[in-house]
């Protein structure tokens, strides 16, 4: 299985421990390939907002030379996961940044066919309130890129530091990766079994239709008709 692992934030805290208690509920079961990225390090710049990843290509955006690889990786992936603490009620700007970099992968833009396949696993930790928004922000941006099925694991630690949580907690966690890791395995050698999510059907049925009648965005629209998707082929 290969995994792509994106770290919100540089700081190994609470929400990297838990990512990283899952991936080793998950060596356990299989042999993964794992890659990983940490942002800022990993992507620098921020989206400035250009339009220019929509109107001319993903290859054009000048951050392309940060974004590609981690975008590569994604589609290479059977399994992407996404980790951020709760700052301010929400993911961590690093994050941020990415999902807005990566903007044109979702269906109202130019969906990747190979995502339609994948398994996504949201995980975040807090001090206090804050993971439900924070959780939705990073599923969000799954959903609306075509994930066949995501995972959450999402924790209030009570505690500033991983050295800090209560041993109860920590047990939950542990608990939690070993269940949660076998449902991956499951999913991934079973996907034929996974239920088609009803959102992304009836999302990508109305981009199709949104396309077909689109005269301002020719990039989207040559990638849609490219795969025959306005011809009633489907990804999935």
């Amino acid at each position: 299985m290969k995994i792509t692992v994106i770290h919100g934030t540089q700081r190994h805290g609470s929400t990297w421990h838990c990512a990283q208690t899952l991936l080793d509920a998950l060596s356990a079961r299989i042999q993964p390939e794992v890659t990983v990225f940490t942002l800022p390090k990993d992507l620098p710049a921020f989206c400035a907002g250009c339009f220019t990843c929509f109107e001319k290509g993903e290859d054009a955006c000048p951050h392309a030379a940060h974004v590609q690889p981690i975008a590569k990786a994604i589609l290479a992936s059977d399994l992407v996961v996404l980790t951020s603490p709760v700052y301010a009620m929400d993911v961590a700007a690093p994050l941020k940044n990415l999902l807005d970099h990566l903007c044109y992968l979702w269906m109202s833009h130019r969906p990747d066919p190979a995502v339609f396949r994948k398994l996504g696993v949201v995980v975040a930790t807090t001090a206090g309130a804050g993971l439900g928004h924070t959780c939705k922000t990073m599923r969000n941006s799954l959903k609306f890129m075509g994930f066949k099925k995501q995972f959450r694991l999402a924790h209030a630690v009570s505690a500033m530091r991983w050295e800090d949580v209560p041993p109860k907690t920590r047990l939950r966690i542990e608990k939690q990766a070993q269940t949660m890791s076998r449902q991956i395995v499951t999913a991934a050698a079973n996907p034929a079994r996974l239920r088609k999510p009803f959102f992304r059907s009836f999302f990508f049925t109305l981009m199709a239709s949104m396309q077909k009648k689109n005269d301002w965005n020719p990039t989207d629209r040559a990638h849609w008709e490219r795969h025959g998707w306005l011809a009633g082929k489907k990804p999935f």
